[in-house]
């Protein structure tokens, strides 16, 4: 016989029942007699803490531990204890319940169980539960089985009080089965009946754990579970070393985002390095070397393979769009018409190319009537409509003030009142920063709407980085995740009012380490992700290729070297439970349901429960983070500022509803 491991031994009305009437005892010294053998039995015990020791008349001597129960059985008749039983150990605690209890609560749920025989065996129990006092929500649900019985179980119809039966018994199937190929050729078989295929597609919708092989008509079905293949997929890497530029790649591409899809493999050699690595048909190619693959044309994408013989792919199985874009290149391959649906319009991206250019209107043309959509101020208020529609924010309307710091240290930084998840914010007219005067300029100094051209690779800004020239001079350019450095380049040259080409400038790294060493790097044209790689001590530069200029001297390193080197009380709380919120969140959506299992029951399994590990890890940090950066300051007033600090972070939390931060700070 099987049970479910979501149930217990005792059902959770049994459980509350019994609680309602234990006594907790303690037996400080170990060594202490509990019940003599031949005493006469009055109670069921349960070992809280500590270990205690049976010692039968035969001689044997047996050992319990925590969770462990004797005493009396649930029968009214009188029982007497054989053998003796004392503890162990020091500080044993135990909570006892009286045998009138024990009969009663056990003998009332013998009453509400119903139990299936089959030759003789009970192969299942049924438990009557009512989950209101109307009456209404009433049923059976299964809390013992064997696993021929549970597996048949999920093609039943299930009882209102038990509506997650299917997602129950696929979470924890491997406590009680040694393979998953048992549900797999049952479903096989099932899903050949019509009156079960519905269900059976269902189910593996549900787990994902069996892939059934579709002979029939059912087109509806295979959609659902291609969508929820696409849903599950993890992200992979695969890696891949060619020999030259000129080796063959051993898989083609399709896609591209001139076809309004991302780039996927399309075909893989059988035998060669990229199957052998784990490459597969359907897969959709999401970075290559840290690259973004998403929104990416299919030159461009087939050029960057090519031009490296070091490739690490990170791709993700999505069979759901790819058919989709294998129907869309037969359609054009005969010639049919592609009606777009409303769902294909990107509307999460919104080129400035969109924006209607500035004109130059004449006296006698304002005279005769107002042209708005064609003015400057009118495509800028276009601009600003869209941002206010797409941006969004975590954070509750009524924030809290920082009170004793000043606002350049707190919650004016970089209009954060608007911040997604990236470091730097694009400054929204009406908050920008009082304590950054180089923020303080019109929008249209960042965002020239003059020369749409220039800009036409930007979609809708979400982050601004700040550009230098070896002068020293700075200008903020606005971006988005998917800009490349390339694109960076073209826009900083116009800023800067250089005249030239822009392929005769590129964009460099410059770092300063702790020790005062300045690190120089050129970044790749198609490197993207700008705000995310940038650190503290760094900056990024326009580099005249043709001069061999000094980008930063020993007297700037030093200046970035300050300005790298922040306390926690320059930091704005707003911002730092923003930035806990989103890891929090972001380690916490990863946390598959399986490894709650894994964790509770030592499983191996291919996954583990890492995702998990992580998660509680990083509570843990928070909360010795916490604690160091108090005990660490030994200026009584800046600790007491810190506390402060801590608190308001911990409020900004709270209203993020970021309870695992909340409680790793206050604790």
């Amino acid at each position: 016989m099987h049970q479910l491991p979501a149930f217990a031994n005792m059902t959770m009305s049994v459980r509350r029942e019994l609680c309602s009437v234990m006594i907790f005892e303690v037996v400080e010294q170990a060594g202490a007699i509990i019940l003599e053998d031949g005493q006469e039995l009055d109670s069921w015990y349960v070992i809280l803490n500590g270990t205690v020791e049976i010692s039968h008349p035969d001689g044997k001597v047996e050992n319990l531990f925590m969770g462990n129960s004797f005493g009396i059985t649930p029968t009214l008749d009188k029982q007497h204890m054989h053998g003796v039983v004392r503890t162990k150990v020091d500080d044993c605690q135990f909570v006892c319940i009286a045998q009138q209890d024990y009969w009663r609560i056990l003998n009332h749920v013998e009453k509400n169980t119903h139990k299936v025989e089959e030759e003789g065996e009970i192969v299942m129990v049924h438990e009557h539960r009512e989950l209101d006092r109307s009456g209404t929500r009433k049923g059976h649900i299964v809390i013992k089985a064997t696993p021929e019985r549970l597996i048949m179980h999920l093609i039943e119809e299930h009882s209102i009080v038990d509506p997650t039966y299917i997602e129950d018994f696929l979470l924890t199937y491997r406590t009680f089965l040694g393979s998953p190929l048992d549900v797999g050729i049952k479903l096989l078989e099932w899903f050949k009946i019509d009156s079960l295929r519905d269900k059976v597609s269902f189910i593996n919708k549900k787990g994902m754990k069996v892939i059934l092989t579709f002979k029939f008509k059912m087109n509806g079905h295979l959609r659902l579970l291609n969508i929820a293949c696409a849903a599950k997929a993890k992200w992979r890497q695969v890696v891949l070393q060619k020999a030259s530029r000129e080796s063959p790649l051993h898989f083609s591409l399709n896609g591209g985002s001139e076809k309004g899809f991302g780039i996927f493999v399309e075909g893989v050699e059988p035998g060669s390095k990229a199957a052998d690595a784990g490459l597969k048909r359907g897969d959709q190619i999401m970075e290559v070397n840290g690259q973004n693959f998403e929104n990416i044309t299919f030159v461009k994408a087939l050029e960057i393979l090519r031009n490296n013989t070091h490739l690490a792919l990170t791709v993700k199985t999505n069979i759901f769009v790819f058919k989709e874009l294998l129907t869309r290149t037969e359609q054009e391959k005969y010639g049919i018409p592609h009606i777009p649906k409303i769902a294909e319009k990107k509307s999460n991206r919104h080129s400035i190319q969109d924006v209607p250019g500035d004109t130059e209107q004449t006296s006698q043309e304002k005279g005769n009537k107002k042209v708005k959509a064609n003015t400057v101020s009118g495509g800028r208020n276009k601009i600003r409509k869209i941002l206010d529609k797409t941006r969004f924010s975590i954070l509750p309307p009524k924030l809290f003030s920082d009170g004793g710091l000043s606002q350049s240290q707190d919650d004016s930084i970089l209009g954060t009142r608007h911040c997604r998840h990236s470091l730097a914010i694009l400054p929204i007219p009406g908050t920008l920063s009082s304590s950054s005067p180089d923020l303080l300029q019109p929008t249209t100094s960042m965002l020239d709407f003059s020369n749409p051209s220039a800009v036409a690779f930007y979609y809708i800004p979400d982050q601004v980085i700040r550009v230098f020239k070896a002068d020293q001079q700075s200008c903020y350019i606005i971006i988005s995740k998917d800009t490349t450095a390339k694109e960076v380049v073209c826009h900083a040259v116009h800023e800067f009012g250089l005249t030239g080409a822009s392929d005769t400038h590129s964009l460099c790294e410059v770092s300063v380490t702790p020790e005062g060493v300045i690190k120089q790097r050129r970044l790749p044209d198609q490197f993207s992700k700008l705000a995310d790689r940038i650190q503290l001590n760094g900056r990024y530069y326009l580099k005249n290729n043709m001069e061999t200029e000094t980008l930063c001297s020993d007297e700037d390193a030093q200046e970035l070297i300050k300005e790298s080197q922040l306390s926690l009380l320059q930091l704005s709380t707003i911002e730092v439970a923003t930035q806990l919120s989103m890891r929090d969140f972001d380690l916490f959506r990863n946390i598959e349901p399986t490894e709650y299992i894994d964790d509770l029951f030592k499983l191996d399994s291919k996954i583990g429960n890492i995702h998990l590990k992580e998660f509680e890890d990083i509570v843990n940090q928070e909360t010795f983070w916490v604690a160091s950066e108090i005990l660490t300051e030994s200026n009584q007033l800046k600790r007491m500022k810190i506390i402060k600090h801590f608190i308001k972070i911990a409020l900004h939390c709270r209203e993020c509803k970021n309870f695992n931060s909340m409680f790793a700070i206050i604790r």
